[in-house]
């Protein structure tokens, strides 16, 4: 009898331990609030709108047609029919104008707001010595966040490659849309691991998860800017 008494509230003890944890994952968070979460690994939830503006020159000489070329390419390589609309280049140009002389915070959220757009895209192209540096940051005005992207080119003729090479990156990592464009750029990545793995293969025996580190940094929380 006495042991009875004795093994009766461990077991009650166990079997309160063992099932609380699985009650508060069924029922504590409805199914859909979860898959509707955003977190700093995941894309946008779809349909979306994305402004993109005018991008930042800094050249010596004028090379507002490469601007003009970049924002063209960039309009044309995110639409993405019923999924994700890129606002009019002259509808952003006309919210752009008025804010002559405002920051770039004040910018990116009234262009946001006036054109509706969940997100914004700013860059800047700097020319040096005939070689380009692109850098484009992809806004997200819901979740408080951005992603970050970059090529350099060599030459103006490499410039349509490197430009395709950023928007592959935003429809895969801000859209989740895989493009020819981007499995050629995991291709030469793959290409990449496997020759460091084969130059250096005490790496691999370090750290076993190294060669599954991603380029891209992700999103990054930009709340406390605003």
């Amino acid at each position: 009898m006495r042991y009875c008494k004795t093994v009766f509230p461990v077991l009650c003890f166990l079997m309160l331990t063992f099932a609380l944890p699985c009650t508060i994952l069924k029922h504590d968070v409805p199914f859909s609030s979860m898959a509707g979460a955003a977190t700093p690994d995941t894309g946008v939830q779809l349909p979306a709108t994305i402004a993109v503006l005018p991008f930042t020159i800094h050249a010596s000489e004028d090379i507002s047609h490469i601007q003009q070329g970049v924002v063209h390419m960039l309009h044309s390589r995110l639409s993405w029919p019923d999924r994700v609309r890129v606002v009019p280049r002259r509808q952003v140009a006309a919210v752009v104008q008025k804010l002559n002389g405002a920051d770039k915070h004040q910018v990116i959220q009234q262009v946001a707001h006036q054109t509706d757009s969940n997100l914004v895209l700013i860059g800047s192209i700097t020319r040096l010595a005939g070689s380009f540096s692109i850098d484009a940051m992809v806004y997200d005005m819901e979740n408080k966040r951005h992603m970050a992207f970059f090529e350099q080119s060599k030459n103006s003729d490499e410039l349509i490659d490197k430009v395709g090479r950023i928007a592959a990156g935003i429809n895969k990592q801000v859209f989740d849309r895989s493009t020819i464009a981007w499995e050629k750029i995991e291709q030469e990545r793959q290409a990449r691991i496997n020759e460091l793995k084969r130059q250096n293969p005490e790496n691999l025996m370090q750290n076993p998860r190294w060669q599954q580190q991603d380029d891209s940094p992700g999103w990054k929380i930009w709340k406390y800017l605003f």
